[in-house]
């Protein structure tokens, strides 16, 4: 007489079915199958599991319930002898289990911890305010040294009545060149445009100091004589000290981005912001030099 695993094979082989195809319907592992239809029931996970999947296999295989319940039943059977035959052996050694946490805490305990995080925290905020406070120190310190340093050692001029500038001297007219030769580049004259005389009592030394304030970025060039002294950018925020003898000729890429002190008396704005101007600075006053006017235009057929 075939055993339920040799029954549950013929019937999957009589309808052309695979394993494979048995573990897609079922999602059972295709092993099991085959433990099944061998009648291997030592090597399936439990006696659970070979009624659970032997009920799936005959139900899709439309086996009549009296095929397989026996079997079923004898399983469990067994199963349940096999359970009453265990004896449960207690450890002759008490189990050490922690006890169970009460939800309760140290009200006391959990204080000091704060305290010393806030402690810890104010500490280290305390640290960080001091090396800031000393870097700023240092860096004002640092830049009040350099600004007395472009200065030279001259005697600060008494306080004289302002004076009313002079009246400001029209620009010589531009010639065109002559036709036939070619365009000379003027020299770098300057055109006086305005001059603002020094006070009475001029400097004993006669020398020109100067020290020039960036408000925004500004291309500065100075001159002393036909010796250039400095040619870059400087930003916002930075300060430039020049001294001469006699004379020194600056150019402002940015004439409304600085501020200019001169002997120690601040000099009024030169020119709006974004426009190039030169100023030329001696020991009795300085000039701000306007740009020449535009060449009046040729008539035509000249070249």
């Amino acid at each position: 007489m075939p055993s339920l695993g040799q029954k549950l094979r013929q019937e999957r082989e009589k309808r052309g079915l695979t394993i494979e195809q048995l573990s897609a319907q079922t999602r059972i592992n295709v092993q099991y199958f085959q433990y099944i239809e061998a009648d291997d029931i030592a090597s399936l996970p439990g006696g659970f599991f070979y009624r659970s999947f032997v009920r799936q296999y005959a139900r899709l295989m439309e086996l009549p319930e009296s095929d397989y319940q026996g079997e079923l039943d004898r399983s469990l059977a067994d199963e349940s002898a096999q359970s009453a035959g265990r004896t449960t052996a207690l450890p002759d050694k008490a189990i050490e289990v922690p006890p169970i946490p009460t939800g309760r805490f140290d009200t006391a305990l959990e204080m000091r911890r704060w305290v010393w995080r806030l402690g810890i925290l104010a500490l280290v905020m305390a640290l960080c305010s001091g090396v800031y406070t000393f870097w700023q120190r240092w860096r004002v310190q640092h830049e009040e040294e350099r600004i007395a340093a472009a200065r030279t050692e001259t005697v600060a001029p008494k306080p004289v009545e302002k004076q009313q500038p002079a009246a400001v001297q029209p620009a010589p007219p531009v010639t065109a060149p002559e036709p036939q030769q070619a365009p000379v580049e003027p020299p770098p004259a300057p055109i006086q445009a305005s001059i603002i005389p020094a006070a009475p009592e001029a400097p004993a030394s006669g020398a020109v100091r100067l020290i020039i304030r960036a408000t925004e970025m500004t291309w500065v060039a100075v001159w002393q004589g036909d010796k250039q002294l400095f040619a870059d950018v400087i930003r916002a925020g930075e300060t430039r000290g020049f001294g001469s003898p006699n004379q020194l000729r600056i150019r402002l890429g940015n004439a409304g981005g600085v501020q200019m002190e001169w002997n120690g008396k601040p000099v009024d704005q030169v020119g709006p912001k974004g426009q190039v101007r030169t100023v030329e600075f001696r020991t009795d006053g300085y000039t701000v030099i306007q740009p020449p006017p535009p060449a009046a235009p040729k008539p035509d057929g000249q070249v």
